[in-house]
């Protein structure tokens, strides 16, 4: 049996389509993480904490997304704001980073270590977030997966509010169905650190 595999949806939530991602998910009895923003989580407190109540893993993705803050590395504040706003409305403090863009300069991943952090990132790009439509997004994941595999995929668009994910939601239903076919299971984060 192939093994584990991990969804990992980022800049989120972002109605109405991490909402309609967690009713995937529940219908396939799949697992899968949320790299939420600060900003968002505000916005949406209750999607939040529906992703906690339904055995999903929760993770920070920085306040808002900021590019400047990323590239120059100085995105401490906003890891801490979000952490409090995660801890907040759902009772629990993360310790899963992902870094907008994947950028974790030195000083960042010193910080993380520093504050017992786990900087996740992934080894297989779904390309969502280049607009790329449902199928597309399927064949990119389905001809790379192995087992272990961390996919990224997204709910939102940094930390924006009402971002059209719909290519994304369509893609789903298909992509656990082939993935289940092969013999894997959609977990959470957890189960992999």
């Amino acid at each position: 049996m192939p093994g584990k595999v991990f969804l990992t949806f980022d800049d989120g939530p972002n109605e109405p389509y991490t909402s309609q991602i967690l009713d995937i998910l529940k219908e396939f009895e799949a697992k899968a993480s949320f790299f939420v923003c600060g900003k968002s989580v505000e916005y949406f407190p209750d999607v939040v904490q529906r992703i906690v109540n339904e055995g999903h893993a929760i993770g920070n993705h920085a306040y808002s997304h900021s590019m400047i803050l990323t590239f120059t590395g100085f995105l401490k504040r906003e890891i801490e704001k979000t952490t409090e706003i995660i801890q907040k409305v759902t009772g629990v403090r993360t310790n899963f980073f992902r870094p907008p863009w994947g950028i974790a300069t030195p000083w960042i991943k010193s910080y993380l270590k520093a504050n017992n952090y786990k900087l996740i990132l992934w080894d297989i790009n779904s390309y969502d977030w280049a607009k790329a439509p449902a199928r597309f997004i399927e064949e990119m994941v389905l001809k790379k997966i192995k087992p272990d595999s961390v996919v990224l995929l997204h709910d939102g668009k940094e930390a924006k509010l009402h971002s059209n994910r719909l290519q994304t939601v369509l893609a789903l239903p298909s992509l656990i169905k082939n993935l289940k076919r092969k013999g894997f299971i959609c977990k959470n984060i957890n189960e992999k650190y």
